[in-house]
């Protein structure tokens, strides 16, 4: 039996009302979407912003771990995370340490590119000696001073100033540092930690960078009212064969050095950082915070700790108060490959 007229009115009636009805669920889940992708992208951003960040600082762990075991020795770092998003940062810090050692003179020494000037204040100074990767380069000093070029530095420098009474009154140390840097991507830009000289350096985008730890610079008071100044430097090197694409990170110690390991007086830290220039206050603060209270208040005479050596902004570097004062100090360079 054929349907009558109005009963296929009807029908296409309950055929348009249900498609109307699923078209406004569609704009209505829609509409749903719409408002909540700002949160969604949020809730993305904050799962790579957590991962990331746990996943930099167990690798940062594992890296001060390997640098304290014996050579040759090391171990392995498993994240999916690291595996897209590390890059190597070439020559991120470079500390500059220089202190007087034996006798009772002080000592300068200037490295500026090529040009190295030395110049002791009691004249005492007789013989620089200069090495590198290269070797070592000899100069007499006139009169307890001098200015000389040096040509092809290479790698870490150390040079030594040995008296008319043949001590090394001064030792003078650069070391450039390598890091690494973890990117993990945003909905926004990246969020960057930088893991460099043991410390870790956090940035998100659109946000001011933060140091999450500092590099290993102490100042322990003795029982007997002296400091002992203990300085632990790590350079990061990354094996040309890793990529962004390792699964497994080694981490393998290639032994330590140590620069300085006896007395010392008027210390003298420069540390040059590349990359943001926010980083370098943040340094200064957590080390000489304290200098400027008792700068305030009159009482440098009882300050015992790191404050600027010369402008209070700190570009001259940071020495020891007071800086006449005989200090223990050991200072080691650590490190490891990463591949």
């Amino acid at each position: 039996m054929r349907r009558s007229v109005s009963q296929r009115e009807d029908a296409v009636s309950e055929i348009l009302g249900v498609t109307m009805l699923l078209a406004m669920v569609v704009m209505v889940i829609g509409g749903v979407f719409v408002l909540l992708g700002p949160f969604l992208e949020d809730i993305g951003d904050n799962r790579e912003w957590s991962a990331g960040s746990v996943a930099a600082t167990q690798l940062n762990d594992r890296i001060l771990i390997a640098a304290q075991s014996p050579e040759g020795t090391g171990l392995v770092q498993q994240n999916a995370q690291l595996s897209r998003s590390m890059d190597s940062l070439r020559d991120a810090e470079i500390w500059t340490i220089q202190a007087d050692l034996g006798g009772n003179d002080r000592t300068l020494v200037s490295l500026d590119g090529n040009l190295l000037t030395v110049s002791s204040l009691n004249r005492t100074a007789s013989i620089v000696r200069i090495t590198d990767d290269n070797g070592t380069q000899l100069f007499n000093l006139d009169n307890g001073s001098g200015n000389f070029t040096v040509e092809h530095l290479i790698g870490n420098i150390i040079i030594e100033v040995e008296d008319i009474h043949g001590t090394i009154s001064h030792r003078f140390v650069e070391v450039a540092i390598d890091g690494i840097r973890l990117n993990n991507v945003l909905s926004k830009g990246n969020f960057e930690v930088d893991l460099i000289n043991g410390g870790r350096i956090e940035k998100l985008p659109s946000e001011s960078v933060d140091v999450k730890q500092f590099p290993r610079l102490r100042n322990d008071i003795l029982l007997d009212g002296s400091s002992r100044i203990t300085l632990i430097l790590l350079d990061i090197e990354i094996s040309a064969s890793a990529s962004r694409h390792m699964t497994n990170v080694h981490i393998d110690s290639l032994g330590q050095i140590t620069l300085f390991n006896q007395q010392a007086r008027n210390l003298i830290l420069e540390i040059e950082i590349a990359g943001d220039p926010s980083i370098s206050p943040q340094y200064m603060h957590h080390w000489t915070g304290d200098y400027e209270l008792y700068l305030a208040g009159g009482a440098l005479d009882d300050y015992h700790d790191f404050g600027p050596h010369g402008r209070l902004s700190g570009l001259d570097g940071i020495t020891l108060y007071p800086n006449n004062i005989p200090f223990e100090f050991l200072v080691t360079l650590q490190s490891v490959e990463v591949y």
